[in-house]
C-alpha cells in the first residue's frame, strides 16, 4: 500500500484500516464488545429488521408457560453454555496475562541490563575526559618533571581502556534502536513507554556524538613525553564531552528507569510497603525531579 499510493493517501488509509480492525476485533473477539454489540442489536432490531424482540418480562412469562421438562432443559443448557464461556474466557485471559507478564519481565530485564551498562561506561568516559583536563592543568602548574611524566604515562595507560569503552558505547548506540523492532507492540500497548524510550535514545545519540575525543598515545622513542601528551589533549573536546554527559545522564537514567518501572508495575504491583518506602524517598525524589525540570528549562531556552 505504501508503495502504490502517495503518503497523503496511504497514511490515512493505514490508520483507517487499523481503527476499523481494532473495532471489529473488540466487538467480535472481546466479551465486553460482544455484550455491547448484542445490546445495540437488541435495542435497534425493530428499526433494522422490523422485528419486536421479547422484553425481559415477556421472556420470563414465556419461560413460565413452558413445561417442567422444557424449563429443565433450557436452564441446564444456559448453565452449561454460560459456564463453558466463563471457563474459556478465564483460562484464555490467564494464559494471555501470564505470557504478557513474562514478556514484560524479559523486556524490563533487557532494558535494565542495557542502560545500567551504558550508564556505567558513560561515567568511566566522563572521568577519563575530566582526568585529561586535570592532568594537563597539573602538568602546567607543577615544577617537577618526574611528576609531570607520571601524569602523562598514567593517562596514556587509561587511554586504552577509554578506547574499549568508547567502542562498546558506539555499538550500544546502534543496538538501542533495535528495542523498537523487538518490543514495538509492547511499547505501544502502555502509555509513556515509547516516549520514555525515545527520550533515553535521544540522550544516547547526543552523548555518542561527543565521544570521539582525541586519545593521547605514546610515541615510541619520544624524548619529550610530557609535551607530546599536552599537545595531544584537546581541552575543549574533553570539556564538551563531560558537559554533554552531565546534561543528559540524569535524563537517561530517569527515562530508562521509567521504562523499567512501567513494565514491572503491572507484574510487581503496589502495596502499603511500596507507599511507605515511596514517602521515605520523597526528598531524593524531589531533588531528582527538580534537577530534571531545571535542565529541561535550560534546554528549552537554548532551543
Amino acid at each position: 500500500m505504501f508503495f502504490w499510493f502517495p503518503p497523503i493517501l496511504s497514511v490515512p488509509l493505514f490508520y483507517g484500516f487499523i481503527t476499523v480492525m481494532f473495532l471489529i476485533r473488540f466487538f467480535v473477539g472481546n466479551l465486553y464488545g460482544i455484550f455491547f454489540l448484542s445490546l445495540f442489536f437488541y435495542l435497534n432490531v425493530n428499526t433494522m429488521f422490523e422485528i419486536n424482540p421479547y422484553t425481559f418480562e415477556q421472556l420470563l412469562y414465556w419461560m413460565s408457560s413452558q413445561t417442567e421438562s422444557t424449563k429443565t432443559a433450557l436452564l441446564t443448557s444456559f448453565v452449561t453454555v454460560i459456564g463453558f464461556m466463563l471457563t474459556y474466557a478465564a483460562a484464555t485471559a490467564n494464559w494471555k496475562g501470564e505470557l504478557l507478564a513474562n514478556l514484560k519481565l524479559q523486556a524490563a530485564g533487557e532494558f535494565d541490563a542495557f542502560f545500567s551498562e551504558y550508564s556505567r561506561l558513560v561515567v568511566d568516559c566522563q572521568l577519563y575526559a575530566s582526568g585529561l583536563c586535570e592532568a594537563v592543568d597539573k602538568i602546567q602548574k607543577t615544577s617537577s618533571y618526574e611528576e609531570a611524566v607520571f601524569h602523562a604515562n598514567y593517562n596514556y595507560e587509561l587511554g586504552q581502556k577509554f578506547i574499549q569503552n568508547r567502542q562498546r558505547l558506539s555499538s550500544m548506540g546502534v543496538d538501542v534502536h533495535s528495542f523498537k523492532s523487538r518490543y514495538g507492540p509492547l511499547l505501544l500497548s502502555s502509555p509513556g513507554l515509547q516516549a520514555d524510550l525515545d527520550t533515553a535514545t535521544k540522550a544516547i545519540v547526543s552523548i555518542s556524538n561527543k565521544l570521539w575525543i582525541n586519545v593521547p598515545f605514546h610515541i615510541q622513542g619520544d624524548e619529550n613525553i610530557v609535551k607530546s601528551f599536552v599537545d595531544q589533549v584537546d581541552i575543549e573536546d574533553c570539556l564538551s564531552l563531560s558537559s554533554i554527559i552531565d546534561a543528559h545522564k540524569g535524563e537517561l537514567d530517569f527515562s530508562s528507569g521509567s521504562v523499567k518501572g512501567n513494565l514491572m508495575s503491572t507484574v510487581v504491583g503496589f502495596n502499603i510497603w511500596s507507599m511507605i518506602n515511596l514517602y521515605r524517598q520523597c526528598g531524593s525524589f524531589y531533588t531528582s525531579i527538580n534537577k530534571r525540570y531545571v535542565k529541561a528549562q535550560k534546554g528549552n531556552r537554548a532551543d
